[in-house]
């Protein structure tokens, strides 16, 4: 999928935390468990970068470049992290992605998205 297209189908989802973990899902291929492992602190100040943990050992984590069109998602992720209290180092996406993922799975799906895991 183009990225101008994603974008707009991500300008139709509502809440920020469902968008941004779409976003980070379509420019790195975090599956729903690596996306489960992000915090707020994984995302930088400028929302350049995003931090994915690896599952099983911390030295393999890897930093990913945001483009420019996902920054205001990812700003709008760590806000409403802060707004509802949350400490900088809790996940940013508890409820969407437990039982495999099903709340963001039912976003994806309603914007034509494929949220399956890529290479």
């Amino acid at each position: 999928m183009r990225q101008g297209a994603l974008a707009t189908r991500l300008t139709t989802v509502a809440h920020p935390l469902h968008a941004t973990a779409l976003t980070i899902h379509a420019v790195t291929g975090a599956d729903i468990t690596r996306l489960a492992l992000i915090r707020g602190i994984d995302i930088n100040d400028t929302a350049t970068t995003v931090k994915i943990h690896d599952s099983t050992a911390h030295r393999r984590c890897r930093l990913y470049p945001l483009p420019a069109w996902t920054r205001h998602l990812a700003r709008a992720a760590r806000i409403h992290g802060q707004l509802n209290n949350r400490a900088p180092d809790s996940p940013l996406f508890p409820l969407i992605t437990v039982q495999d993922g099903e709340q963001l799975r039912l976003t994806a799906t309603k914007i034509h998205y494929n949220l399956n895991p890529m290479p």
